[in-house]
């Protein structure tokens, strides 16, 4: 993809990359006040998507579609804090948000599921896993995480150190606002060839979000960090990493993959930290390895 497609491209409105994918919506009261927004369809084994920092459920509509497509029961949410989620009084802290997941699988009723995380959420389903061991055993059959991190996630990351603070002075969204500089801007996320569709449903979908409200969550993946506790958790994970990744580098990818205990890795050349655009079938075969 050259600049000027990138510059020259326009996505409709009513694109379905932009809408919620067709299912039931619900959403799940938490009790501090946060209200959860799922979108689920299908029939077969459960698939849960959680999405990544600053996105939201819009991210896995490919994935959402080849799913339900392919047999499964699908449930795409929303983090609190994005797309049609509030935040209530606990916050947007690790604990909190780890919480709604286990709450949404619970309100699911989720047996033997798959649980496919990106970037933040992936983040999330760690400490899920350590802070609520019984019920993933109970509610999970796997993992698969893309794009991942355990914690730590800006060592390594030239990326990150350079749009972090930028994005906390507000300089990022004025950019993302401007779409010669913004699609440029978020085409980072992606590989080598982005398809400029992506690009700009990525680059409407951060606008979205309220970026202002969600540093808490920011930090915890800044600060936080769970690799030496990886040997806790027991589900199967398969890790995907794009080799081009800038957000998550691959040294996060290496450690969790070699530090499950129950863990493979793939890797994906030429891609980047946006997987569930770029490599949708793949995360689809992640979920249902062809034998």
């Amino acid at each position: 993809m050259s600049k000027p497609e990138l510059h020259a491209f326009q996505l409709a409105q009513n694109d379905p990359l932009l809408q919620l994918p067709a299912g039931v919506v619900d959403f799940l009261q938490r009790p501090d006040g946060t209200r959860i927004r799922s979108v689920s369809r299908g029939q077969g084994p459960t698939v849960v998507l959680a999405h990544g920092y600053l996105l939201d459920l819009t991210l896995y509509n490919l994935v959402f579609e080849a799913l339900v497509s392919a047999g499964h029961r699908v449930i795409a949410f929303d983090q609190r804090g994005h797309g049609g989620s509030t935040i209530g009084s606990d916050g947007l802290g690790s604990a909190a948000l780890a919480g709604d997941y286990a709450a949404l699988l619970e309100h699911h009723a989720v047996e033997d599921g798959t649980l496919v995380a990106h970037s933040m959420g992936a983040f999330l389903s760690i400490v899920l896993c350590l802070r609520e061991p019984a019920l993933v055993r109970r509610r999970l059959q796997k993992l698969v995480l893309l794009g991942a991190n355990a914690g730590s996630v800006a060592q390594g990351s030239v990326q990150n150190r350079i749009q972090i603070p930028l994005l906390r002075f507000g300089v990022t969204r004025k950019l993302w606002e401007r779409p010669r500089v913004g699609r440029p801007l978020v085409a980072q996320l992606f590989g080598v060839r982005p398809d400029p569709r992506h690009v700009e449903a990525t680059r409407l979908c951060l606008l979205r979000q309220r970026e202002q409200h969600s540093f808490p969550m920011l930090n915890a993946m800044l600060h936080e960090n769970y690799y030496a506790r990886l040997g806790e958790v027991s589900l199967p994970v398969t890790v995907l990493c794009g080799e081009l990744d800038r957000t998550c580098p691959r040294w996060h990818s290496q450690r969790l993959g070699a530090e499950l205990p129950r863990a493979r890795n793939l890797w994906l050349p030429e891609l980047g930290h946006m997987l569930p655009y770029e490599a949708p079938e793949v995360v689809v075969d992640a979920v249902d390895p062809r034998g």
